[in-house]
């Protein structure tokens, strides 16, 4: 393997997707790591977005706790490839095999830093979405540091913007990666509080045993309780529980709270208890990945099988969808209701939604995270409560539905003669704010239920993908 500038490339490690060099930087004279991926990004916007991401974890290099990178780019065979600061001093994954469990204040140090490092890649519009011990590497001075910043657009590079397919680590992931929820800072707040947890009582506080038995039996694991560990101080266990909530919204609410919690500096109130168990959910499809299994020489890869998301039924699936934002199920095409009703609401306008010159536009800003496709369910998407927040996905028109929302993918849906007439790309065009470009946006379409009706919003993003953090429409 040849990368410029680089010489004397020697195996270090690998794993499921990538295989890390030490290698020798001649213009500079010093020893770095590379990490060059099995992957072959052909897609030329895949590639646009993996180089995307790359500079934005190279922004966060001046901070004292992330590994810095010093270069990125793709192979001639279209490997992507990422050039950083070689950390001689292993993992923290490597440190709990050595030493055991680390002392409380140790931990409570580390993780004031590593979360302050997590809140500046938020800051940044930066997710990591696999934080583990065996991605925080520890440099020759003892410094802990958040490796693999930049990665994050590759678990995408197989699939569309309509699903995650992300190379869970699944002791540490947040309960919501397991039906393929957008990944967001939450998910990254979850991970690195099971993280700190698991330096401390030498197990994450959930472990989950792959392959899992049932879908049911999963969400047992994810809502038990979480142990205390003897002689920790209790508000240090309370920040971790609260950090560790399986409801999102319940949880943390950022990196920096987790940080200043950790730090002292705010109260920290006791958490709330976990979510009622949902109702039974038969013969579900889980995606697959192996457990990271703690040795000092030898990595098990993460195996994962791109197969369809667990199909989640109604409020049971209490860490997909809030409750005003839960599509209804029905059969394509049935009554909502009398067509006397029918004619009486004819007036009403779907949520968020005004008549203007090209029927329906969004009357106010309304952004959604990534789509979320289940197999044999209709698609969902999860409204953020500002479009200054991180998302994928913006409004900019819809309309009613005539009866039940169909059990079809997104673009499907999009695509059905009823949806189709609204969700256009002149319609894009037309309700878009002055001085922006959208022409090369592309579009799709998710449904709700408001009372006993459905309605649908069109939405459209970025060929390009990436996250957004303003909105093209309304006011």
């Amino acid at each position: 393997m040849h990368i410029p500038g680089l010489t004397n490339l020697q195996p270090l490690g690998s794993g499921g997707f990538a295989t890390v060099y030490r290698a020798h930087q001649v213009q500079l004279g010093r020893d770095v790591a590379v990490k060059i991926d099995n992957r072959v990004l052909a897609d030329e916007r895949d590639r646009r977005r993996f180089l995307r991401e790359a500079h934005a974890a190279a922004r966060l290099s001046g901070h004292p706790n992330v590994v810095g990178v010093h270069d990125a780019n793709i192979t001639p065979q279209g490997m992507p490839y990422i050039v950083m600061e070689l950390c001689t001093g292993g993992s923290l994954h490597d440190v709990l095999d050595k030493n055991g469990p680390l002392p409380a204040e140790q931990v409570r140090h580390l993780g004031v830093q590593l979360a302050d490092a997590l809140a500046a890649a938020h800051a940044e519009g930066v997710l990591h979405r696999d934080i583990k011990p065996g991605n925080i590497l520890v440099d020759r001075y003892g410094t802990a540091k958040l490796a693999d910043f930049g990665l994050a657009a590759l678990v995408d590079a197989a699939g569309d913007s309509t699903a995650t397919r992300d190379a869970l680590s699944p002791s540490y992931a947040p309960p919501e990666a397991f039906a393929m929820a957008a990944p967001t800072a939450a998910g990254d707040v979850y991970s690195l509080a099971a993280t700190l947890y698991d330096l401390l009582a030498g197990k994450p506080p959930r472990p989950v045993p792959w392959p899992i038995e049932s879908f049911d039996h999963l969400g047992e694991v994810l809502r038990s309780p979480v142990p205390p560990v003897p002689g920790v101080p209790v508000e240090f266990h309370h920040t971790l529980v609260r950090a560790l909530h399986p409801d999102v919204n319940a949880r943390t609410p950022s990196a920096a709270r987790l940080r200043d919690e950790l730090r002292g500096a705010v109260p920290v109130a006791p958490p709330p208890p976990p979510p009622v168990a949902p109702p039974q959910i038969s013969q579900p499809q889980i995606r697959q990945a192996d457990p990271s299994v703690r040795t000092a020489k030898k990595r098990w890869p993460v195996v994962v099988a791109a197969i369809v998301a667990v199909v989640a039924i109604g409020a049971g699936a209490f860490w997909l969808f809030p409750k005003n934002e839960t599509t209804a199920t029905g059969n394509p095409g049935s009554s909502t209701g009398s067509t006397t009703k029918k004619a009486a609401d004819d007036d009403l306008l779907p949520p968020r939604l005004k008549k203007c010159d090209t029927g329906l536009c969004i009357a106010e800003e309304t952004c959604y995270y990534g789509i979320n496709t289940f197999g044999g369910q209709a698609s969902t998407a999860r409204k953020v409560g500002s479009c200054a927040e991180e998302h994928a996905w913006e409004a900019y028109s819809g309309g009613w539905l005539s009866g039940g929302i169909p059990k079809v993918d997104s673009d499907t849906l999009a695509a059905s003669p009823e949806v189709a007439s609204t969700c256009t790309k002149a319609a894009l065009t037309a309700n878009t704010r002055p001085n922006v470009d959208t022409s090369t946006w592309q579009f799709t379409a998710i449904a709700f239920t408001e009372g006993d009706r459905n309605y649908f919003h069109c939405l459209g993003s970025p060929e390009e993908g990436g996250w957004l953090f303003t909105s093209a429409f309304g006011r």
